[in-house]
Order: C-alpha cells, then structure tokens, then sequence
C-alpha cells in the first residue's frame, strides 16, 4: 500500500514536472535566435553586421527607422546572446541592445 501511495504522490507528479517542463523556447521551435539594436544615427548597418560576422551577426528588419533600431540575427553556436550583447554595447556603432522577445497574444 504505501508503494501506490509513493508511487501516486510522487513518481508521476515528478516525471509530469520533468517531460513538461521547456529549458528554451526559442532553440525548440527551430527559430533563430535574434537581438534589438538601437544605432547612432551616424551608423550603418552594414558596418555592424562587417565588424561582427565572425559570430554570424546579420540584418532582418527594422523597427523604428527614426530610432534606428533594427533586428539582428546571429549564431548561437559561435557565442551566447548575453555575450553578443556586452560585446555590441561596448561597440562604438551602438546605443543599446537587448534580447528580442517574442510576445504572443492570449486568446
């Protein structure tokens, strides 16, 4: 009896909690991980995407083009987000970045 009893309050609430649980919603959709960057208006795009193609940084779309904010997309198997983003802030060609959310709407 208290097999069952250890079995139905714990084994199936923790292999529930272990099969539902997601480590990173964008890598499991197959999507491309992507970057918000917020550009001096001097910059070009092309410059950032010259000086930081070694980590697979390119265009694919605009945001605001008065604000110049633009989304990048990159290689995460060459450098982590949070890494891009302390090496783009440190860049003379940027005034922010940030990790591009994904937002969807409730039903």
């Amino acid at each position: 009896m208290r097999l069952y009893l250890f079995t139905f309050f714990f084994i199936i609430p923790l292999s529930f909690l272990t099969f539902s649980c997601k480590s990173n919603p964008s890598t499991l959709d197959g999507e491309v991980p992507t970057i918000l960057v917020q550009m001096f208006d001097d910059a070009s795009v092309s410059a950032l995407e010259e000086n930081y193609a070694m980590y697979g940084l390119h265009y694919k779309k605009v945001v605001s083009k008065p604000m110049h904010i633009y989304i990048f997309e990159f290689s995460t198997e060459k450098i982590t987000a949070i890494e891009l983003i302390e090496l783009l802030k440190k860049s003379d060609l940027v005034k922010e970045t940030q990790q591009n959310r994904n937002v969807k709407l409730r039903n």
